[in-house]
């Protein structure tokens, strides 16, 4: 019996002498989370050559961004009145986003419309968050005044080249 109870005694002086040293806390410091689409926008626009099509009409050609508003210019490919709707004009990135309009160029609020075709015109929003991949712009179809509504979903941010 004595010679079990010296095994014990010895097994549980091995076992405590071989335990782990205890876990020490120290000071992780965050690592900042980075994304190949986030960018730091500055006073002077950045923009990005696009060709987004609605319906083979209207084209979304170039965004430009800067630290205060983003710009968007599209065109018509065909002979159209075109007019802004002042009210119902939605412009939200992937994260979720509203962006306020501030004003249109090249071409009036409804209900005046413009005929053009290949003329530039911008649009004039809040600027979209430096982490933003794609964004939508989307006028209301319930507007007042909105005549054949342009939906742009999901242009893609991730592969352009800003310059």
């Amino acid at each position: 019996m004595k010679t079990y109870i010296l095994i014990f005694l010895c097994s549980l002086v091995l076992l405590f002498s071989c335990s782990t040293e205890p876990v020490k806390e120290s000071a992780v410091e965050p690592v900042e989370k980075t994304s190949s689409t986030k960018r730091a926008w500055s006073p002077t626009p950045q923009c990005c050559e696009l060709h987004s099509e609605f319906l083979g009409v209207v084209v979304l050609s170039k965004v430009c961004i800067s630290e205060t508003e983003t710009q968007l210019e599209l065109f018509t490919k065909e002979l159209k009145k075109v007019c802004v709707l002042k009210e119902g004009m939605v412009f939200r990135d992937d994260l979720g986003t509203s962006y306020s309009f501030l004003k249109s160029e090249g071409v009036g609020f409804c209900p005046k419309r413009t005929q053009m075709k290949n003329l530039p015109f911008t649009l004039h929003f809040q600027s979209i968050s430096s982490e933003a991949k794609s964004f939508d712009l989307i006028e209301d179809k319930n507007a007042k005044h909105a005549h054949k509504p342009w939906i742009f979903e999901k242009v893609d941010l991730t592969q352009c080249v800003w310059k």
